[in-house]
């Protein structure tokens, strides 16, 4: 096996011992990687997401991917400028992980007026919300119920209308419903008092 010893020849790095050329393996693979990319990725679109990444001090290379696949899957065909876009997926990215993420601060990188804030606010919107089961739903009641001066029997009753009434498609917040049926029960309570 030859100790390669290497002289730089025509911009390629030559063993002057064996003539392997050395440095063609990197240029190689380097290449490959750069079609790779622009074949299918665009230049333009992967600047600006890792720009935004960088400005929020996320790993532009843990969330790049991503951002990417969410903006040509979701929101290829709205009108509105690819800034907006990138940032109507991080946020959906960071907030579907758990991550905490302020609106605003996504907002003031990516929105240069009013209108662009809007149309943020809608893109949002467009990605597939995590389905609020009942489960959840319910344990929001229980705390919600806890801070209340309820007596225990009405507590349990209201948690099991919960449970059985709440609907999962519904538009309403979650709280929104807990505070409807907790009106009706005590409506129909008193109904029932009166008679």
């Amino acid at each position: 096996m030859c100790e390669h010893e290497e002289l730089l020849d025509c911009g390629e790095y030559v063993c002057i011992k064996c003539g392997i050329v050395l440095g063609q393996e990197y240029i190689l693979e380097e290449k490959s990687f750069k079609q790779q990319f622009n074949e299918n990725k665009d230049p333009t679109t992967y600047s600006n997401i890792h720009n935004i990444l960088d400005h929020l001090n996320l790993s532009a290379l843990h969330y790049a991917e991503k951002v990417d696949g969410l903006v040509n899957k979701y929101l290829s065909n709205f009108k509105c400028g690819i800034e907006v876009k990138i940032g109507a997926s991080i946020y959906y990215l960071l907030s579907s992980k758990g991550i905490p993420c302020q609106l605003n601060r996504i907002s003031n990188l990516v929105c240069s007026n009013v209108n662009e804030t809007k149309k943020l606010f809608r893109l949002i919107q467009i990605f597939p919300q995590e389905n609020s089961s009942s489960n959840d739903i319910h344990k929001l009641a229980e705390l919600l119920l806890s801070y209340t001066n309820f007596e225990k029997l009405d507590k349990c009753k209201i948690l099991q209308l919960i449970k059985n009434l709440v609907c999962e498609f519904c538009s309403y917040s979650p709280i929104t419903q807990i505070a409807g049926i907790s009106y009706w029960y005590f409506k129909a309570l008193m109904k029932q008092k009166n008679l």
